[in-house]
């Protein structure tokens, strides 16, 4: 009996009897295909609906509690109620807004950008959808019930804390197909030094949080076990998952800000960065400084680790910044909705970190004030709003086939960065003044916070509009089709997903994908 190191030839027939071609998957239409669909694109259009939807209802709740601190005599919230609306303000924030929006781009944008034909188990990408959409339902009724932290219904204080911890695991469970798809699935050719910068921050903001989401869960279960069978729902419990959308946190969760700003800077300046490792760096070091799971005590706030977390978060920040300075200062400026929106998710994401530098240095005595809530609201509202928002019209070609408004983007734009400034500033100036969480005035400039609060609620209110006038840009131009027509590639971009048609076929790509021997293919076979 002898061995063979080939394989014996077959005949073509023989070939096609053997593996026969597989039949492709067809959509259903109506209810039916967005409940069963594989399609990448179609799921991610669904996260980012949800996320817009969700930001709608964290934008009135803000303008609730900006209304209770302003001194005018007429209270909306009871004492008990301002609590649990505060905390389900900030859960909307991070879990209904800024992580779903992120998952819903990348879902939808990090297989075309690595070349893919699909995304990687397709099937458990939706199901993390709708598992997502059942948690954050139970979330909000869990609230109605008299739950969350404080909450006066044993019930409804369990239904929280089940529906926050299963809404971390359909976000980790739509990570893992993203990131599987960034690191397993891409072209052949495309190093992790040649990805694009918003797939890269996808793998370091995304492979992150799918690490310290964990913690967060044993947290959730820790304090269900002590509400169900101990005695109760602990006094102060609410601070030990706090730390997820607070320092140093926030900067993980607004990584995908910068990497968006990367994409849409040098296309739209008709320029190049001086470096893309660089910038790659500079993504992956907002991330690792993000990470804030040891923050979970107040007793950590002195420690050697989080003042030097604190201040060295400033320099990521401030490089990115200077880069994509640099590059639209040495390029032809054409002020685009994306270039202004991206660009001012920076600036904003920049004097957030600084805030928070100042918010570690112990001297002045920041902490425990509403000094933190302007700092998060300089970080989790104004950067994430005009990052997210640069990314629906930075990719609304291929995820709708259509350009969103121009003057509409650039309204979003100033009218968040008015907002954010209007809510910020006040609660730093507050914070100097000694004034505590969900209290007003404080014990000093009474007066002067009154009218610090009477700013913030503008500002509020500013920011709500921006919001509005975002959404309604959505609805006429994408979901109701009323913008103007896109072409394969009218921004003019250099990576793959502008190698294919707007919106794009079910299998991504029609022909060949481009050789891919740098970050921006497109331009190197234009050059070639």
């Amino acid at each position: 009996m002898s061995v063979t190191e080939t394989r014996p030839a077959s005949s073509p027939e023989a070939e096609v009897d053997e593996a026969p071609a597989p039949t492709p998957w067809v959509e259903q239409r109506g209810l039916a295909g967005w409940l069963t669909t594989v399609d990448h694109k179609r799921v991610g259009r669904l996260w980012i609906a949800t996320a817009v939807l969700f930001l709608l209802v964290g934008s009135v709740v803000g303008g609730v509690l900006g209304i209770e601190r302003i001194d005018t005599g007429l209270t909306l919230l009871s004492d008990e109620t301002f609590g649990q609306v505060y905390t389900f303000h900030g859960e909307v924030a991070v879990f209904g807004f800024l992580v779903p929006l992120f998952v819903g781009l990348a879902t939808a944008i990090v297989p075309l950008q690595v070349g893919a034909r699909s995304i990687a188990f397709p099937r458990a990408a939706t199901l993390a959808y709708w598992l997502y959409v059942a948690s954050a339902g139970l979330l909000c009724a869990a609230y109605l019930a008299n739950g969350g932290p404080g909450g006066g219904s044993d019930i409804g204080v369990d239904l929280y804390l089940l529906a926050l911890g299963t809404l971390n695991v359909s976000l980790c469970a739509a990570l893992v197909p993203v990131l599987t798809t960034a690191l397993a699935l891409r072209t052949p050719g495309m190093t992790l030094l040649h990805s694009p910068f918003f797939t890269w921050s996808i793998i370091v903001g995304g492979g992150l949080t799918l690490l310290t989401s964990p913690v967060l869960i044993s947290q959730l279960i820790g304090l269900f076990m002590q509400s169900h069978f101990g005695d109760g729902f602990p006094t102060g419990g609410y601070e030990s998952i706090g730390w997820f959308n607070s320092l140093p946190q926030v900067y993980l969760l607004t990584v995908p800000v910068a990497g968006i700003a990367a994409e849409v800077v040098p296309p739209l300046t008709a320029s190049r960065l001086r470096s893309h490792v660089g910038a790659l760096v500079l993504i992956g070091a907002l991330g690792v400084l993000g990470i804030g799971v040891y923050a979970q005590d107040p007793d950590t706030f002195d420690d050697l680790l989080y003042v030097g977390v604190g201040l060295a978060a400033v320099l990521p920040a401030l490089g990115l910044l200077g880069l994509l300075g640099d590059t639209a200062r040495s390029g032809t400026r054409t002020f685009r909705a994306p270039l202004v929106l991206g660009l001012s998710g920076v600036v904003l994401l920049f004097l957030g970190a600084l805030a928070g530098a100042l918010l570690v240095i112990d001297p002045l005595e920041l902490q425990g004030t509403v000094w933190e809530a302007g700092q998060v609201h300089l970080v989790l509202y104004g950067a994430a709003v005009c990052g997210a928002f640069a990314g629906l019209w930075w990719w609304a070609p291929k995820l709708w086939g259509v350009h969103l408004g121009e003057w509409a983007g650039r309204g979003v734009a100033a009218l968040t960065v008015l907002g954010a400034l209007g809510l910020a500033v006040p609660d730093l100036a507050a914070g100097l003044l000694d004034d505590q969480p969900l209290v007003s005035p404080g014990p000093n400039g009474q007066d002067l916070t009154e009218v610090m609060n009477l700013v913030s609620a503008v500002g509020g209110i500013v920011g709500a509009l921006g919001v509005l006038l975002g959404v309604g840009a959505l609805l006429g131009g994408a979901l109701r089709r009323r913008g103007r027509p896109a072409t394969d590639d009218p921004w003019g971009g250099g990576t793959l997903e502008w190698a294919t048609t707007s919106p794009p076929p079910p299998d991504n790509f029609e022909g060949p994908l481009p050789a891919v021997t740098s970050a921006t293919p497109l331009l190197d076979r234009e050059e070639g």
